[in-house]
């Protein structure tokens, strides 16, 4: 199989994973308005095993489903409406993180990069995330943090605890797979 082919099936994977992480959707009252999902798995996924164009096509795919209909945001959201709504600034930094995050550790695959790598695009996440709860919602700097990052930090270090061994065999996977790739040469 090509290279290319590969790749583009391991970010269709990717996209899948992400999309099913908003099905698990939850929101609980009295502590955000955003709900408590899977996708960051996704991103993380994403920029954790595919090369940078790849990792930001497998997310560019997964907004632009939903943009177009299919309902894989979170709580089966689906539509233009998300992803220009409050919470859509979440949505605008997935593309951005996963690339960052595989141009971190994609040519140096360490567990220490791979840990700063995955703080970093939740950082670029969040900062997504709260610039739309203060340009949509109208949300203050102070507001859109407390309603927008405090609630998941701990949840999203859990995914990237999850995401870590997985990515390792991943690689380890992947590797063995692109041997004949490099024998044939």
């Amino acid at each position: 199989m090509p290279s290319s082919l590969r790749w583009a099936v391991r970010a269709a994977f990717v996209t899948a994973i992400t999309a099913l992480g908003a099905i698990t959707a939850i929101t609980i009252p009295g502590l955000s308005l955003v709900p408590f999902t899977f996708q960051v798995f996704g991103v993380f996924l994403a920029g954790g095993i595919l090369p940078p164009k790849w990792a930001a096509l497998s997310q560019i795919v997964y907004i632009g489903l939903g943009v177009l209909g299919a309902p894989i945001f979170a709580e089966g959201a689906r539509g233009i409406a998300v992803f220009v709504g409050p919470f859509g600034g979440y949505l605008w930094a997935y593309p951005i993180a996963a690339w960052l995050m595989a141009l971190l550790v994609h040519q140096r695959h360490g567990k220490l990069r791979l840990f700063i790598g995955m703080m970093f695009s939740l950082l670029l996440i969040y900062i997504g995330g709260m610039a739309g709860l203060m340009l949509i919602a109208k949300a203050s700097l102070v507001h859109a943090f407390l309603e927008g990052v405090v609630p998941f930090v701990g949840w999203d270090v859990l995914k990237a605890v999850l995401a870590w061994p997985i990515i390792g065999q991943m690689h380890r996977w992947v590797g063995k797979q692109s041997e004949p790739d490099r024998l044939s040469a």
